[in-house]
């Protein structure tokens, strides 16, 4: 019979997992899980087959669809299918770490990645897309606010940035990430009141941003992470 202790750190943060009381904790926790399946994603030799398969068949598209329009849609679900094998990874190394977790669940629409605790009163939002410049990710940003959010208490959210091209650095894309979002903030209109950001201390792929959330008036806090996909660069 296997005998588990606590000792063990790994038994004891699934303890930890499972039996989170405090919201902060829930976060601490994810936050741990998080960066390691990023680095499971980095140093994964899957990565490389998934993105050069993904690669080849988008200049296999180019080379044969002769269509722009057709072209432009075929392109569309080769990234889509792309974004959706890194957020399943994601998913599936948080899920095997003890957070109920999925991918394109139902929540007041199809969000990229939920996660929550075992009684799911703790919440955290994903939403994930592969880099096409500030404009675009600013389309996921507010999927994030406006639909899939409440603002609750127990709710936070994430946008993922998976950078599969592009000449820029990490540091490069999301300092100009952050600039965008506090030139939005400036206005109104753009639903960021009082934003505030601050990157991690240990990283310049993540940072941290404050706003109050229209919905609920309260402070809803994002985790804005950039995973790098790109090989041969």
């Amino acid at each position: 019979m296997t005998r588990f202790s606590m000792k063990d750190p790994f038994v004891l943060r699934l303890y930890k997992i499972r039996n989170v009381k405090k919201y902060d904790e829930f976060l601490e926790l994810l936050e741990e899980v998080l960066d390691e399946a990023a680095e499971r994603i980095y140093s994964s030799l899957n990565k490389n087959s998934v993105v050069s398969t993904y690669k080849a068949l988008c200049e296999s598209a180019e080379t044969n669809i002769k269509d722009i329009d057709e072209l432009k849609k075929h392109i569309i679900l080769l990234q889509k299918k792309l974004e959706d094998d890194i957020s399943c990874r994601i998913v599936d190394h948080l899920d095997a770490k003890g957070f109920v977790s999925s991918h394109d669940p139902n929540n007041k629409g199809h969000v990229d990645i939920l996660v929550q605790n075992q009684s799911k009163k703790f919440k955290w939002i994903g939403e994930a897309k592969l880099y096409d410049g500030n404009r675009y990710h600013q389309k996921g940003l507010y999927q994030l606010i406006n639909d899939y959010s409440t603002g609750g208490k127990f709710e936070s959210g994430g946008v993922l940035i998976y950078l599969n091209k592009t000449q820029y650095s990490v540091k490069d894309v999301m300092q100009s990430w952050d600039t965008h979002l506090k030139e939005l903030a400036k206005d109104p209109k753009n639903r960021l009141e009082n934003f505030t950001s601050e990157f991690d201390e240990h990283t310049s792929s993540i940072f941290y941003s404050q706003h109050i959330h229209h919905k609920s008036g309260d402070p809803y806090r994002i985790r804005h992470c950039c995973l790098d996909i790109r090989i041969d660069f």
